[in-house]
């Protein structure tokens, strides 16, 4: 594969990618206004400062909807047969990366942020990286100014380009380091007589520092509110290069000077590049996406026209302008104000209030209404108006119609679930396996009993000491832990709803039962009957994610618990000798003790048939047995039950 590999290359392609990123990001500003809710640069002087805000605070609900705290997928290494690493790198995952990743802001916090700024600008670049931060080393990502991070010129999306650039800006200290830190590396590896990880341009690096070239940040390359603030991001500027492959050179390029002052390999073992692109919407035209404020920006500034409008009518329904004619040497027209018990010294003067009543002024409500619903249609948002008469009257007010507009809402979220998602595994799979190809040495993990029996099942031995304990820590040795890992999110996040609604059904059916009394019989007539324990193992399971509240009955459990219940059964009808008692026989001496030590097979067998035949037709035990010896003697099912009915007919006529 081929890779840009001197800096005149990459000057070349830096430049054709910012000037094409420039030309696709010139609207950010204006949809960085809207976000923020800020007034529009050239409001008219009469008109309140006042905004709508719909669209505003719409860009901070979606992460609520959208992003869960329970965020949840696993590792697989690929190329390894020990069933160990596997483990180990997602308790890597669950233990270390994810409580530590937290350059800019707690983990879960920087997806919700990530969420909002890709509805905002279409798109946003997550960054994976190797950090040192206090006690932690590993795996990190950070989301990035937009306009920082450049596409390969001429690509649609982030897959799809094999160049990717990242502008950063060093202090001068920083860059001090940097030296240091080069002159460092450059003395292990000439002491280990070995290349070094990193490949430093020292002299052009102490140039660049004398030069002291600190620049702040283009004003087309920053947020607008840094630039109204005058908070403007300055210092060095370089561009670190990074292209897609196995062992693909990075670069770390200083554009003034024309050279590059690092170079070093793809930390990734996939040839995965460590930028990844969480989009809103793509058309793979804007290699950059599509927001919803580029959606709904239009509407919302007629909107916000129209709310200021209507503030300025309230205002001057309150406060009118008035005419004066007439002779107004002695009025006095400072007095002629609204206000509580105000006098006007009028004089001879004729003064006149000014009412402002025609049709635009009593049909704006109407058009701020029309254009708040256009707004609601284009914003995942819905309808979120209450009264009957009020909101879009294209909806229907009914539960049906509420229903419906749940689930254009639901379609809006779970289509920007799917990119978080795809973007999730990807910054996932970046960081773990950034974690396991580059740590070095060992490391003491230290482990919960259920962690020591996941990795002993998994085929990793742990010492015993003298009394025959085992220890939960555990020595990773990193480089006998090397792998490739792919990572998958896990499916159950789509199913939330779905869980609810057939919890919602399956405690119905519990309440049905237990609310009819004939419940059961009617089933039976029909040919079914209810299996109390699938019914409420699904409500228990639904109701909870603890797995150890349910357990499995083994096969010899399970038959036992048959032979306790058809036992139970059997004492409950007359005992065998008192039915011969009553027959006028008696009982044979090895019946009976057989009967003394435990039931007869055939009586087991009997009695089961028994409660079937209670079960399947929803009558008590007297008219079963009656059943059974009329079955037995030749009749049809059909017959007895005719029977049956005759004989309650004539009893309840008695």
């Amino acid at each position: 594969m081929a890779y840009l590999k001197d800096a005149t290359e990459i000057g070349t392609q830096y430049q054709l990618s910012r000037q094409e990123s420039d030309i696709w990001r010139e609207d950010y500003h204006e949809f960085e206004r809207l976000a923020n809710n800020d007034l529009i640069d050239d409001l008219d002087e009469s008109l309140p400062e006042v905004n709508d805000g719909t669209l505003a605070a719409s860009l901070y609900k979606l992460p609520k909807r959208i992003v869960s705290n329970k965020l949840k997928g696993r590792a697989k290494a690929i190329d390894s047969d020990e069933a160990w690493v596997t483990e180990l790198a997602n308790m890597q995952w669950e233990n270390e990366i994810v409580p530590n990743a937290n350059s800019q802001a707690p983990f879960h916090r920087k997806w919700k942020d990530a969420v909002r700024k890709a509805a905002i600008y279409g798109s946003v670049p997550l960054i994976t990286l190797f950090v040192e931060r206090g006690d932690y080393i590993g795996a990190d990502f950070i989301v990035a100014q937009p306009q920082d991070v450049l596409l390969e010129a001429g690509k649609v999306s982030d897959y799809d380009s094999d160049v990717m650039f990242w502008d950063v800006y060093f202090t001068k200290l920083q860059v001090e380091g940097m030296i240091e830190r080069a002159k460092k590396e450059n003395e292990e590896a000439k002491a280990n007589k070995e290349d070094g990880y990193n490949k430093w341009d020292i002299p052009a690096l102490e140039e660049i520092l004398k030069s002291n070239p600190v620049t702040s940040r283009d004003t087309r390359h920053d947020s607008k509110e840094a630039e109204k603030k005058g908070i403007r991001k300055e210092g060095i500027k370089f561009c670190v290069v990074v292209q897609r492959g196995v062992g693909a050179p990075f670069y770390m390029y200083h554009k003034d000077t024309k050279k590059t002052v690092r170079e070093w390999s793809n930390p990734d073992p996939t040839g995965d590049v460590p930028i990844h692109f969480l989009y809103c919407y793509q058309d793979f035209v804007n290699p950059y996406g599509v927001g919803i404020v580029k959606l709904a920006g239009g509407t919302q500034n007629v909107l916000d026209y129209f709310r200021q409008a209507d503030v300025l009518a309230t205002e001057l329904g309150f406060r009118p302008p008035v005419s004066i004619s007439g002779d107004i040497e002695s009025a006095d027209l400072d007095s002629i104000v609204y206000a509580q018990d105000a006098q006007w010294f009028i004089g001879n003067a004729v003064v006149q209030r000014q009412e402002i009543s025609n049709q635009i002024y009593s049909q704006l409500p109407n058009r701020v209404s029309m254009y708040k619903i256009s707004l609601n249609q284009l914003i995942p948002t819905g309808d979120t108006s209450i009264g009957s008469g009020a909101g879009d009257q294209e909806y229907s007010k009914t539960p049906a119609g509420v229903k419906f507009q749940e689930q254009n809402l639901s379609i809006d979220d779970e289509d920007f679930k799917d990119n978080l998602y795809i973007t999730y595994q990807a910054v996932a799979r970046s960081m773990i396996n950034t974690q396991f190809a580059n740590m070095q040495g060992s490391d003491i993990m230290r482990l919960s009993d259920e962690e020591r029996e996941i990795l002993q099942k998994a085929g990793l031995d742990f010492p015993e000491d003298e009394f025959g304990q085992q220890a939960n820590e555990l020595e990773v040795i990193w480089d006998e832990a090397r792998a490739t890992f792919d990572y998958e999110i896990d499916a159950e996040q789509d199913k939330t709803k779905d869980d609810e609604q057939k919890l919602e059904g399956l405690t119905k059916v519990a309440e049905l039962r237990q609310s009819d009394p004939m419940f059961d019989q009617k089933l039976m007539a029909s040919g079914k009957k209810l299996n109390d324990g699938e019914l409420y193992a699904d409500i228990v399971s639904l109701l909870s994610d603890n797995e150890k509240i349910l357990e499995d009955i083994s096969p010899e459990d399970q038959q036992m618990q048959e032979e306790q219940m058809a036992q139970q059964e059997m004492a409950g009808q007359e005992a065998p000798e008192e039915q011969a008692q009553d027959m006028g026989q008696e009982m044979p001496n090895e019946a009976m003790e057989q009967h003394s030590d435990q039931p007869h097979p055939d009586d087991v067998q009997e009695a089961q048939i028994i409660s079937q035949i209670m079960q399947q037709y929803g009558v008590d035990q007297n008219d079963a047995m009656a059943m059974r010896e009329a079955e037995n003697s030749g009749f049809e099912p059909e017959e007895i039950m005719e029977a049956l009915k005759r004989q309650k007919l004539g009893g309840d006529d008695a």
